[in-house]
């Protein structure tokens, strides 16, 4: 059992906390002001805190930063219905413990309090780093789960500093994240120089990154690193790390690249003490195709983008072109997209963009979805061959195409349940077999 207390000035909202905390065994206090809560934190020394971002007077934001100074033993969750990257990345930025959107999700919102109360029962007394979020140069933009994921890794790459690696597909926005990373540093009022290890010269980047002016050197394209400096920057990373003495490091390491950097050190080509050093804090980014939640969010943020660059007055697009983006394959990720859009809205003559502005862009588009589905069914079928040819011994264990059946008609029948709100008689309906089918798969999967 945990004392919680709630801050968030919507009534309804913190009375269904209430209930659904003391359901789960903590005794719950609620306040509405951040002057509320601290008041409460003063009077009965709470276990977590559980607080929404929009509040009168004094935002959570800054309710966050003093709270935190002030009863830096207790962990905070922010919560919020409106948020943005940059809102993400300033409240982990600010010491929060994680940062939850609403709708909340009860299991998720059951695992982070767990996660806050185990942590503070094991941890030592750690002071929460200080400092304010700059202003960003740059703006990243989505809001599913694997985007959060990354605005909370952002916000705490902020405050400590690090190396870090960032690994995605071409079109992804590795240098966005890298460069988010550098205006919400201590270090963004210092350079931040980017440079193509496939295309800059092995002088140039010896120059950048062992000299003095550098705040943080982005190594772009890291797997064409020259072997050379491969070693000598492994060197002086370890020698940073531990204090000691050697090749002086001035810069912070930031690098990117869309290949598979791990397979190049298995392989032997690539060093392994760096990729190591590099790979300590790893964010890995999402293909857009993995993330067609926020192909919308994009279109409205590239249209207001392109509004005010080319002087428009675009109001979205129609709704035969929404259903064309979220069914393209996007194998140029968020790339990909941004140059649609930006053509769209040049070519328009409608303050709508229609299919006739899209052209033969997303041409062949109609099928991808599919088409990725193939793609993941045949690299799990061809996996579970090739185990199954290497390991002879587990012959007699199933056969490989009863696995690979098994799998498909499994991911189908939760699917069907999912897209009809657990409806067995709509889902069998739409898998097309009889309800007494579908539930014997269902119990045979259970």
């Amino acid at each position: 059992m945990a004392d919680i207390l709630v801050v968030d000035d919507d009534q309804a909202v913190a009375s269904a906390f209430e209930r659904f905390l003391r359901h789960e065994g903590h005794v719950c206090r609620v306040a509405s002001s951040a002057e509320d809560a601290e008041r409460e934190m003063a009077a009965h020394d709470p276990d977590l805190v559980l607080m929404d971002i929009r509040m009168p007077g004094v935002d959570g934001l800054e309710a966050l930063t003093r709270l935190r100074s002030r009863f830096p033993q207790v962990d905070v969750v922010m919560m919020t219905a409106y948020g943005t990257s940059q809102t993400s990345i300033d409240a982990i930025r600010a010491g929060a413990f994680d940062y939850l959107t609403k709708p909340l999700d009860l299991d998720q919102l059951r695992t982070v309090i767990g996660q806050a109360l185990t942590a503070r029962a094991g941890r030592d007394h750690v002071e929460a780093p200080e400092g304010g979020a700059g202003e960003p140069a740059v703006s990243l933009v989505g809001e599913t789960p694997s985007m959060l994921a990354v605005y909370k890794m952002i916000g705490r790459l902020s405050v400590n500093d690090v190396p870090a690696l960032v690994l995605g597909e071409r079109g992804t926005g590795r240098q966005l994240v890298v460069r988010t990373i550098h205006d919400n540093s201590d270090r963004r009022h210092l350079p931040f120089v980017s440079l193509d290890c496939a295309s800059s010269t092995e002088a140039a980047i010896a120059t950048e990154l062992f000299g003095q002016g550098a705040g943080t050197v982005h190594l772009a394209s890291v797997h064409a690193l020259p072997v050379s400096l491969q070693q000598r920057l492994a060197i002086a990373l370890e020698q940073a790390r531990a204090g000691g003495y050697g090749p002086k490091l001035h810069a912070r390491v930031l690098a990117s690249t869309d290949h598979d950097l791990a397979g190049e050190v298995q392989a032997g080509r690539w060093n392994r003490a760096l990729f190591e050093a590099l790979s300590l804090i790893t964010l890995q980014l999402a293909p857009l195709r993995d993330r067609r939640d926020d192909i919308p969010v994009l279109v409205r943020h590239f249209i207001h983008r392109f509004n005010e660059e080319l002087n428009r007055t675009i109001r979205g697009v129609d709704e035969q072109v929404l259903r064309k983006l979220r069914d393209h394959a996007w194998p140029g990720n968020v790339g990909e997209l941004e140059s649609v859009i930006k053509r769209a809205s040049i070519v328009t003559r409608s303050d709508v963009i229609t299919l006739e502005d899209v052209g033969d862009v997303l041409a062949g588009s109609r099928f991808s979805g599919r088409l990725d589905a193939e793609s993941a069914l045949c690299r799990a079928a061809r996996l579970s061959l090739q185990e199954r040819l290497v390991e002879s011994s587990r012959s007699a264990d199933g056969s490989v195409f009863h696995d690979i059946v098994d799998l498909v008609e499994a991911t189908l029948v939760k699917e069907a349940l999912a897209i009809t709100n657990g409806n067995q008689v709509k889902a069998a309906e739409v898998l097309g077999v009889n309800r007494a089918t579908l539930r014997k798969k269902i119990v045979s999967e259970n």
